[in-house]
């Protein structure tokens, strides 16, 4: 045993001990209440209680519960989730649900969850139906605008009443999986994709967005030229409109 380590393994009181023991007892009777689970191992974690055993968080899960490093934060995740959730009036228990949901700020847990019962029908919808949801409300936090509903112009979603979020969301995240239908599969080279591929040419690509919609700008280093692509509606269709604006002007040169 190193000096760090020795250094590391300090022994615990008999308050620390039995505070230990009691919260392992709450992890093995709990793995499946993962969220009771989640919590103690919180505590382990936060009070350092692995100490006088083990060296790091990781290694006293790994082998006194036999959970992997990653699985030991998805079940902390799990329970800070539900507690955010609960804090909100919100039950939350079932794991993947909360894993879809941790991908927002809590204060917009409830709206995720109301978007996907309306678009779904569904009390208790999937976690794979909230993932979807998630995703775009993490994606308008982030910036991306939403249409409003009264007057179809692309706006922040902060701008548009509380009492009317649920329904421009759920519109955004049908044209959303309509887009994806529409463009990502239909081109021989995915628009993302190519949107990546720009790197391996040496070129730096991005999409830009305001109140007219979206276009594709792509930055050549070696003249310096930013050329900007058509603005169009949909984010998936930008770079599909670069691409065909690029080679109509190719094949000009060429002509």
């Amino acid at each position: 045993m190193t000096a760090a380590e020795i250094e590391v393994q300090q022994l615990l009181t008999p308050e620390e001990r039995a505070r230990r023991a009691e919260l392992e007892e709450q992890v093995v009777v709990g793995v499946r209440a993962g969220i009771m689970a989640g919590r103690a191992l919180r505590s382990l974690q936060g009070e350092k209680l692995y100490r006088s055993t083990h060296p790091t968080f990781e290694a006293y899960g790994l082998e006194t519960f036999g959970l992997s490093r990653a699985r030991l934060y998805q079940l902390i995740d799990f329970a800070n989730v539900a507690e955010e959730a609960a804090a909100r009036g919100i039950e939350i228990s079932n794991e993947r649900v909360a894993r879809a949901l941790g991908v927002v700020a809590p204060d917009d847990y409830a709206l995720v969850l109301d978007v996907t019962r309306a678009m779904t029908g569904k009390q208790t919808p999937s976690s794979a139906d909230v993932q979807g949801v998630a995703d775009t409300v993490r994606s308008l936090a982030d910036g991306m605008q939403v249409e409003h509903p009264d007057t179809q112009e692309p706006v922040l979603l902060s701008q548009i009443p509380p009492e009317r979020r649920v329904e421009a969301v759920a519109k955004a995240v049908q044209r959303g999986s309509q887009d994806r239908r529409d463009f990502q599969g239909t081109d021989d080279v995915k628009p993302m994709e190519y949107v990546a591929g720009f790197q391996q040419m040496g070129l730096r690509g991005a999409i830009q967005f305001d109140e007219r919609g979206y276009w594709l700008e792509v930055l050549d280093p070696s003249t310096g030229e930013l050329r900007p692509g058509p603005v169009v509606k949909s984010i998936w269709e930008a770079p599909r409109a670069w691409r065909q604006q690029h080679e109509a002007e190719r094949q000009g040169e060429e002509g």
